[in-house]
This record gives C-alpha cells, structure tokens and sequence, in this order.
C-alpha cells in the first residue's frame, strides 16, 4: 500500500516548511543551540556519484552546517544487501533522524519499522517505502506516470499516424517510483486501446543495459513510437540507442529524473525529448528543512507521515525548451 497525500495536507505541510525556515532564519542561535545543535543525522542513499544523491546532499549539509547538527553519508553504491547491513548498522548508531533512499518498496521496510519503534524519526526521500514513517519528501510519481501517459497518447495515439507502440523501461520493477508509474500509465492506456505497451524490462539503473534493451525493441519493432524510461540516467542509454539507430526523428524519448544540467545538455543533444523532472535542488532543501522539523518533535496531531510534495518542473525540446529549467551542481 502506498500512502497518498491530499492537496490539503501538502498545502498544510508546505506552509509548516515555511513558517519554520522563517523561524529559523530569524532566531538561528536559538534554534541552533535549544534544540538542533549536537544532534546526528544518517543519510543512506541508493548510492553517491550521482547528482540527484549529491545534491540532495549538498542541501542537507548546508542545513546542517547552519544548525550545528552532524549528518553523516552512508553510500550503499547500488548494492541492496549493503544498503541493507548500513541501515542496520545506522539504527545501532541511535542518530536522530536517519534519511533512506529505498531502492524497492519491501526492502527496508521491517528496518524503518524498528527504527521508529526505537525512537528514530526516518525520513524517507524520493522512492517510498511500504512501511510509513515520520516524514517524506519527493515526487508524486502518480501524476508523473500519468500526464507523461497522457502525453504519449496525444503523440501516439488515435489520429497521430504513429503505431502505438510504446516501451517502458523501469530502473527496478519494485522500486516505488515504478510502480506508481506503470499503474498509472497502464490506467491511461488502458482507455485507449491502439496503444501498445511492447516491453516492459528493467535495466537496474544501468545505462548500457538500457540501450542493450532499446536495441533489441527497436530491431523487433522498428516502428515503436515512444520510450518511458523511469530515470534520466539510464534513459540516455535508450536515447543513445535511438540515435544510433538512426531513429532520432520517429522516436520520442520520455524521462523522469531530478532535472540537472546534464539532463538539459542531453536534451539538447536529441538524447532525451521530454523530462517530467522533479528537481533534486528543490528536494535537497525540502529534506534539510524536513529534518530541522523533525530534530525539533515535528509531528502530525495524528500520527502519520508528514509529507511534502516534490514541484514539477517539464522539460521539452523544441520552441518551448528553457535550460533555465535545470539546475547545477
């Protein structure tokens, strides 16, 4: 099950964020020495080297370094059996707040689950978990899925000359930005019958493996229409593969991804044709200020997760693109 939030809790949770940066900008030293200063917080993500972590990263440093709270990386380098012995290893630590990056909606959920019966307030961010927690930050992958749906219909379906044809390319099937994604995608295509969804494979986050997959879609169909890859990353390799197939022009590459300079350039390139980006700056400074209210007993009157919904910015080549749109490190 996966916990949906109303606009009018985002709204709520929106202003909390706002009305404690306005707090916090004005009585810094207070903030910093009654209630933040000294305490620890453990970041472990999917992995480090990649901009949507390290900017992620960037942001919660400078809250930290604002704050006089510790935050400690953790990098589980796209291994879930580490990720899995780090958040372990994080629990025993008893740090404050400790931040996760699921890579799957199962994998760490008994783990969040112990962590909050021991105290530690667990912020989640970008990818969800099946187990609730204090607090969560990140896409609405559901809208996501959707309008990027939408929007293949409009370019592939009735009445646009185009065979339907459309492949999907997860990072990982249980990861929770592809679920949400496929289930309301398939909700969309399924009231329009002349699209056809002709591959549905993983690629790990794995670049090359996505062109390895985009490959051998469009050698089996040569006539395919769209791509939806589920992150900018590992779509440029099934951009890359278009191009190299000489099917730039025929082809529409959708992604998703946290929006940063490299996304534009491929972009430009004719890599990628359409980002839905969720913009990791933006996210980095949502987690920072997250954690400050978390370090300071920020709580829903009813006990569930606090939840703060990720802006979306869509990016498009054409007469419409604006660069200005992606951020940099």
């Amino acid at each position: 099950m996966f916990y949906k939030m109303g606009s009018a809790f985002r709204t709520t949770v929106a202003c909390m964020l706002m009305g404690a940066c306005a707090l916090m900008g004005a009585t810094a030293s207070a903030q910093a020495d009654s209630n933040i200063a000294g305490k620890k917080v453990i970041f472990i993500p999917i992995s480090m080297g990649i901009s949507l972590t390290e900017g992620w990263a960037r942001r919660m440093n400078e809250h930290a370094a604002i704050y006089g709270y510790s935050l400690d990386v953790r990098d589980a380098a796209f291994n879930t059996g580490v990720m899995s012995e780090l958040v372990a290893k994080a629990i025993s630590d008893k740090p404050d707040v400790l931040v996760v990056h699921n890579p799957t909606v199962q994998l760490l959920s008994r783990q969040i689950k112990q962590a909050e019966a021991e105290g530690i307030k667990v912020l989640q961010i970008n990818l969800q978990s099946n187990q609730p927690s204090s607090g969560f930050v990140g896409a609405n992958w559901e809208r996501i899925g959707r309008e990027i749906a939408e929007d293949i219909v409009k370019e592939c379906g009735a009445g646009a000359g185009k065979s339907g044809k459309v492949a999907i390319i997860p990072g990982q099937l249980t990861a929770a930005d592809s679920v949400i994604m496929n289930e309301a995608a398939f909700k969309v295509f399924e009231q329009h019958k002349e699209i056809q969804v002709v591959s549905n494979q993983a690629s790990d986050w794995e670049p090359e493996k996505a062109r390895q997959i985009t490959a051998t879609v469009l050698q089996q169909h040569p006539d395919l229409c769209a791509i939806f890859g589920h992150w900018d990353v590992h779509t440029m390799g099934a951009g890359n593969a278009v191009k190299d197939a000489g099917k730039a022009d025929d082809v529409l590459v959708y992604a998703t991804g946290g929006g940063d300079s490299v996304a534009c350039k491929a972009i430009e390139d004719k890599v990628l044709d359409r980002m839905w980006s969720y913009d990791a700056d933006g996210q980095g400074r949502d987690a920072g200020t997250m954690i400050d209210l978390l370090l300071q007993g920020a709580a829903t009157a009813d006990g569930s997760m606090m939840m703060v919904e990720s802006p979306m910015k869509i990016i498009k080549a054409g007469d419409s693109y604006d660069a200005s749109l992606c951020w940099k490190m």
